[in-house]
Parts: C-alpha cells; structure tokens; sequence
C-alpha cells in the first residue's frame, strides 16, 4: 500500500469543498464529458431494493475509480449511519492506489453540488426564495447548494416529520443568519412563490403535482431512486419547458418520475452537458439526477488535488 495514501472523511471533504467549490468542479465534469475525457457505466445494484449495495466504477485521463455504497436503513439502530461505503481512487498510468474517501459524504456534497449546478442554469435570474423538500441526510449540503447557487434570502423547509424540519431550520439559521429559514406544513405550501426547490427524499408517491407549482421555477428532483417511486407528478414532467438529467441511461432504468410520466404520454428529455449556458426559460423546468460515478469520480479528482496542495503549502 503506498505511503502518502490520503484517507478523506466527512469533515475534511465539506472543509475542501464548500458548495461553491464542489459546484465548480461539476461544472469542470460536465466540460470533461464534452471532450469525451470521463466515462463510466450505469451502476450496478445487488441485495434487495431496501438494503442494497452499489459499485459504481468511472474513468478518467489521470484516474481510475469505484465507488461502494451500500444502504443500510437499520443502521441508525445501530449507531451507524444508513449509508456507508468508501470512494477508491487509483492512478491510471500507475495502478497505485491514492485515495479512499468517505462515500456516504462524498456522495451527499456531489449530489448538492450537481443541484446546484442545474440551479444555477435553469433557476429565474430574480430568485430570491427556494424550498427544500426532505430534511435527511441529504438535506444540509443540499440547503446550502441552492442558497450559494441563488444567492436566496429566503428558505423553506418541509419534511414529513417536522422534527426533523424544525432541526434542519435551527442548524442553518445559526450558519446562515442572513437567510429568512422557515417550515411548512405541506410541500405546496413550500414550493409557494419559490424560484427553485430541491426534493431529496424516499417519496414512494409524487408530493408535488403541477397546481402546487408557481408560474416559473426550477425543480431539482434528487431522491426518489427506484422506478417504482416519484418525486415530481406526470403533470410536472409533462408540462415542463425542458427535463434535464445528469445521465440519461441511468434515467431509462431507474428514474421513476420520468419512467412514470413516459408510461402517460411522451415527454423530451436531454444530458444537463447539452445546456452550456444559463437559460432563461418561461414555465417550470426539472433536473433529475440519478447519480453517475463520473460525477463522483471528478469531485473525488478534485478533493485528492486540493488536499494535495494545501499540504505542499503547509509545509
């Protein structure tokens, strides 16, 4: 095993890459994938749908990486959190391993950090509201994605235990003094005079449909990972300007508010990478985002270097 092995964990990986940071570095990925430079498949799944392992491997010029993520929802019984797994890195040209990183932390600030790049593309220029949808474990780094992505100064929050909402709303407002936090009782009631919201749950059944939207406002839909579960309703998908995702054949297998939506008519959908620019859009648009490795992969390139050169600096 190599001596200058990097081991990354939650707090050293949200230090290297605050949402800014992270955002831009998905920003770099989505340049890489135009020039053909990151590739990965469609990961692969194995155990039963409510405690699942993941392998999902990427390539890059100067990288080889697999992340392992397995879920585990009687975790948190065990003191343990329900994700858990490791990102590992490898030197393409060597084969020398470089680093292992947190894959529970690493997935929640990539998946953050590509909301807030669809945000930053997609949201109404004037958006000074955004809502949160799902006060998990994805929740914060997703809180704090579309804040830096918006510059909002208001936040709402609504999660199906309020408890939980109410924690969440207490944690940022004593980080963020300068944005408004409040809790809603129903997810329209949160989403109301919104520009952009992001949902982040296990909604076996969609909790927005297209009478609880506002006439513009961007939707990022990052939970909801099964076929058989929703997010967003068939009217949203339907009647959006334009669906956007971060990898279209993971999309076709496991994206089910567009695998629901395409079952009731047909609807456009197209690679966030094929928007090279902030739009300004009329109506609603939607970014789904299944997860891809490549994504994981650049972020991962991204800590291992900055964590690189803050040690040469530091000595």
């Amino acid at each position: 095993m190599p001596a200058d092995l990097a081991y990354l964990g939650g707090a050293e990986i949200r230090r290297l890459m605050p949402p800014s940071v992270a955002r831009e570095a998905i920003a770099g990925a989505y340049r890489a994938i135009a020039r053909g430079e990151l590739e990965g498949p469609v990961r692969s799944a194995f155990g039963s749908p409510d405690s699942v392992s993941l392998l999902m491997p990427g390539l890059s010029p100067a990288s080889v990486g697999l992340k392992v993520l397995h879920q585990r929802p009687e975790n948190p019984s065990r003191g343990l959190p329900t994700l858990v797994g490791e990102v590992l890195l490898w030197d393409r040209q060597t084969g020398e391993l470089r680093a292992v990183i947190d894959a529970a932390a690493l997935t929640q600030v990539r998946t953050a950090a590509l909301a807030g790049h669809a945000t930053r593309l997609l949201a109404p220029p004037a958006t000074r509201r955004v809502a949160l949808l799902g006060a998990g474990g994805q929740a914060y780094d997703q809180a704090l994605a579309l804040i830096e992505a918006t510059a909002a100064t208001e936040l709402c929050i609504w999660n199906r235990s309020s408890q939980r909402a109410e924690a969440l709303a207490a944690r940022l407002a004593s980080e963020l003094p300068q944005v408004g936090i409040s809790v809603a009782a129903q997810p329209a009631e949160a989403v109301r005079g919104a520009g952009a919201a992001t949902l982040a749950t296990t909604a076996a059944e969609p909790l927005l449909h297209a009478s609880d939207l506002p006439a513009e406002v961007h939707l990022n839909a990052m939970g909801a990972y099964r076929p058989d579960m929703a997010e967003l309703a068939p009217d949203i998908i339907a009647g959006a300007t334009a669906v956007y995702v971060d990898d279209v054949a993971g999309a076709r297998q496991e994206a089910g508010d567009l695998i629901q939506a395409a079952a009731q008519g047909r609807y456009d959908m197209a690679e966030l990478q094929d928007l090279r620019s902030a739009a300004a859009r009329s109506g609603w648009t939607v970014f789904k985002s299944v997860g891809a490795a490549i994504f994981d992969l650049a972020v991962a390139e991204e800590l291992v270097l900055r964590r690189a050169r803050e040690g040469g600096a530091a000595g």
